[in-house]
């Protein structure tokens, strides 16, 4: 490993798998160590997962009462669990958290008897079923944000937005923990993707965004579903004529961490063909070195010093 590199190929590879896959993968090499890890870290996973969705629609909600009343939010909900437009928004399974945790104390349970396909079964049992409550949730949001979009305009979802986002962006964490906290919240969305380390930044890569790009793959953003493209440059868009409504909620972060700490935790690149090509995330390891762009298309400026 390079001096300039703080992961080893190994740890990057390890850190962009899905649970499912780096447990199967520990069990078939017989370290049951490995495999109580990994499953712990599923657990961890598609629990944060579940808080993220529950917490950012009931925050949504909230503001579309705090703005617009009560009866707004009654309607905004009507026409979003429309079963006949999107019946995913509509199923519900009880409460999760306390399934779940049963489902992951099986799947330790499995593999401290030896039950490897048994284990095997139980955790991929579980990441389908949180599969499932994600696009449930990511699809809940996306529509939310538009009802409040076309409503409110653009300034109510960044209003919107910007109370959901937190602005605790690990500011005075090391880069590495910085970097495990984004690789943690990158995995929650259960999908695989890529880590590339070089000498200034750590750069995620996902074949297709496990949750904005997915929504335009499958077709969230037309009929009848036709959730909203926000119009016009600004940084709201990254300065560019529209983009996906969910995807917004990412310039919304980064103005919010550099609001808390005075950088980005991280930038993203989206491409030109959202939903197709991959948007580059990147990590930098001294802030400093952040490229002025990245700024500039939030309408802010770089702060002398960095």
């Amino acid at each position: 490993m390079s001096a300039d590199r703080e992961f080893t190929d190994e740890e990057l590879r390890i850190g962009s798998m899905r649970s499912i896959d780096t447990m199967a993968e520990a069990l078939a090499a017989g370290d049951r160590d490995a495999a109580l890890r990994f499953a712990r870290r599923l657990r961890r996973e598609v629990l944060s997962m579940l808080q993220n969705y529950e917490g950012w629609e009931a925050t949504l909600r909230a503001k579309i009462v705090e703005s617009s009343g009560a009866d707004a939010e009654a309607e905004a909900m009507r026409e979003i669990e429309n079963p006949e437009i999107a019946p995913e928004r509509c199923s519900t399974a009880g409460d999760l958290v306390e399934r779940w945790k049963q489902m992951a104390g099986e799947i330790s349970r499995a593999i401290e008897a030896g039950e490897t396909r048994a284990a095997t079964d139980l955790a991929n049992a579980l990441h389908d079923e949180a599969l499932r409550s994600h696009d449930r949730g990511m699809s809940r949001v996306v529509a939310l944000l538009s009802w409040i979009g076309r409503h409110q305009g653009s300034e109510g979802v960044d209003a919107a937005l910007s109370k959901a986002m937190s602005a605790d962006m690990l500011g005075n964490a090391s880069f590495r923990e910085r970097a495990e906290a984004l690789m943690h919240f990158t995995r929650v969305h259960l999908q695989a993707f890529e880590l590339e380390e070089d000498e200034e930044k750590l750069t995620f890569l996902c074949p297709v965004c496990p949750s904005g790009g997915r929504l335009l793959r499958e077709g969230h953003y037309d009929p009848p579903r036709s959730n909203l493209h926000v119009q016009g440059p600004g940084p709201l868009t990254w300065g560019r004529d529209e983009l996906p409504v969910y995807c917004c909620h990412e310039p919304i972060m980064e103005r919010a961490s550099i609001e808390a700490t005075g950088v980005p935790l991280f930038v993203v690149e989206p491409s030109e063909r959202l939903g197709i090509d991959p948007c580059p995330t990147h990590l930098y390891k001294d802030p400093a070195k952040i490229p002025e762009r990245y700024y500039r298309r939030l309408g802010l400026e770089k702060p002398k010093g960095q």
